[in-house]
């Protein structure tokens, strides 16, 4: 949550009602930053989850016994915790909000515009992995 240390402290308790965690981020604005941060991360590890997935597909290896090891490994992740439930409802949305944020800050974000691009193409295939790429 972004704003004052007293503001957050404040709302805190109000908060916890309906929230486990309660972060505060800075000042006002922060909190969407962070927002965006978290989202960028979020389609950057379901690209990559799809890649890596469809790779190790394409030779031959069992997808659910690979997932279930990465996730135990560095590469864990949300996406791939969750892998087969993700809808990319939002993902042009996130993408293009924060890419307006970045064009603001004059900030170039290279991966975030690959990975956007990517998004586009694979939403309406997800999770088809014997087509990913193709």
């Amino acid at each position: 949550m972004g704003g004052s240390a007293d503001l957050v402290a404040r709302l805190t308790p109000v908060l916890r009602a309906y929230s486990s965690d309660v972060v505060h981020t800075g000042g006002v604005g922060t909190a969407q930053v962070a927002k965006a941060a978290n989202n960028l991360i979020l389609w950057a590890c379901l690209v990559a989850d799809h890649e890596a997935l469809a790779l190790a597909q394409h030779y031959g290896a069992d997808v659910e016994a690979l997932r279930r090891a990465l996730l135990m490994s560095s590469c864990a992740n949300g996406p791939l915790e969750k892998w087969g439930s993700q809808t990319m409802a939002w993902a042009e949305d996130d993408m293009a909000i924060a890419a307006e944020m970045a064009a603001q800050a004059g900030i170039a974000l290279p991966q975030a515009r690959v990975n956007r691009e990517i998004c586009r193409e694979l939403k309406p295939r997800r999770y088809k992995l014997e087509v990913y790429g193709r």
